[in-house]
């Protein structure tokens, strides 16, 4: 037989369900006429007294009275015909059969919860100022770090990016405005970035600290060239190794070149082999240096060098913050020219907990220069 199930008009509550149909479906009739509504209200109540075990802590947590978060649980006993919870000396306790209500319930409550997350409109999103700089090994290895750290502290909710590519990688970042802007090792070659120079970077001839070439009373590039020498070049290179060896050829003398790499990481990765003599730019091999893994060979008379620029695009607008990290590299570039300017002059360091610390606070003990 057809079971026929209808509501009453909007006006009348939900609990206005009728069944035309014969005696069969009597029980159904009879609990739609006996039942108390179970609401929402209800289960949030029972749940937040379960949760804190009180019901002066429930009333809180949902800012309602507490009369009336009894009233409600009231309602739910008296529905299922059985105790949901009792009161203790410190507050409630939770039955047998509460604690089985609440498992039942608790799907129901994290579904509605879900389905109030899913509709309410989309909190609007603060807008984050962002730098994103760039930089060849050399520069990222000292310099970026140590600016952005600088930088950091003016600005604690910028988001910061650095990225370490070659000096070809960073024109095409900065040219695609991937980077804001970035140091690299050589002049720009694209007439859409702008290009300042920015300091002297010296190349150092580098190996373990315990080669017999650190032992040598009287170290003459003759015997340094000697060794077998590890230096960056291949495909994205700069070119200043290349000029940097051309200055030793100029000299007549003979090199022997065991291996190029793509970087100092490699470079380093090969020293550690006793490989031969590496070459790169000295700031990349700074901590390996104080930490007296390496040693900086000192030869008298030779200096080899390149010059790294600041690169940003001409088209676009510098941002408010790329303009002040720009200002910052250009102050560092003014006092990188004062200590050149000074040369005998240049500050004596200061014995500071057995290091020589320079008075612009750069501990600088075991980096040898040539």
């Amino acid at each position: 037989m057809d079971v026929q199930v209808g509501v009453d008009s909007p006006s009348k509550p939900i609990d206005a369900l009728f069944v035309e149909n014969s005696g069969a479906a009597r029980p159904l009739e009879l609990w739609a006429a006996k039942r108390v509504r179970m609401t929402l209200n209800q289960f949030s109540s029972f749940a937040a007294v379960a949760k804190h075990l009180s019901l002066t802590k429930a009333s809180l947590e949902l800012r309602v009275s507490q009369p009336s978060i009894s009233q409600q649980l009231k309602e739910l006993e008296d529905h299922h015909g059985t105790k949901l919870y009792r009161r203790v000396n410190r507050g409630v306790e939770i039955t047998e059969a509460g604690q089985l209500f609440l498992r039942s319930i608790t799907p129901i409550l994290e579904q509605v919860a879900k389905l109030e997350g899913g509709f309410r409109p989309p909190a609007p999103k603060s807008e984050r100022e962002t730098l994103r700089v760039g930089g060849t090994d050399s520069v990222s290895a000292e310099l970026l770090p140590s600016l952005l750290a600088v930088f950091r502290l003016r600005h604690p909710t910028a988001e910061l990016e650095m990225r370490t590519r070659t000096s070809d990688h960073l024109e095409r970042m900065v040219s695609s405005s991937v980077l804001d802007l970035a140091v690299t090792v050589r002049e720009a070659r694209s007439s859409d970035l702008a290009c300042e120079p920015l300091r002297r970077e010296k190349i150092a001839m580098f190996v373990p600290s315990n080669h017999r070439l650190v032992h040598k009373s009287r170290l003459q590039l003759s015997d340094v060239l000697a060794e077998p020498l590890i230096i960056r070049g291949g495909k994205g290179g700069s070119g200043v190794f290349d000029k940097a060896m051309q200055q030793i050829r100029d000299r007549g003398l003979d090199l022997k070149i065991a291996m190029y790499c793509d970087g100092p990481t490699e470079i380093k990765a090969a020293i550690r082999q006793n490989m031969g003599v590496g070459m790169v730019y000295e700031d990349a091999i700074k901590s390996e240096v104080a930490s007296g893994e390496f040693k900086i060979l000192k030869v008298p008379g030779v200096e080899l060098e390149g010059e790294s620029s600041i690169i940003y695009s001409k088209k676009k607008k510098l941002s408010p913050l790329t303009q002040e990290f720009l200002e910052l590299l250009r102050s560092d570039r003014t006092k990188g020219r004062e200590l050149d300017m000074a040369g005998s002059r240049a500050p004596r360091p200061v014995g500071r907990g057995g290091k020589s610390v320079y008075p612009d606070g750069v501990d600088r003990s075991g980096v040898g220069r040539f």
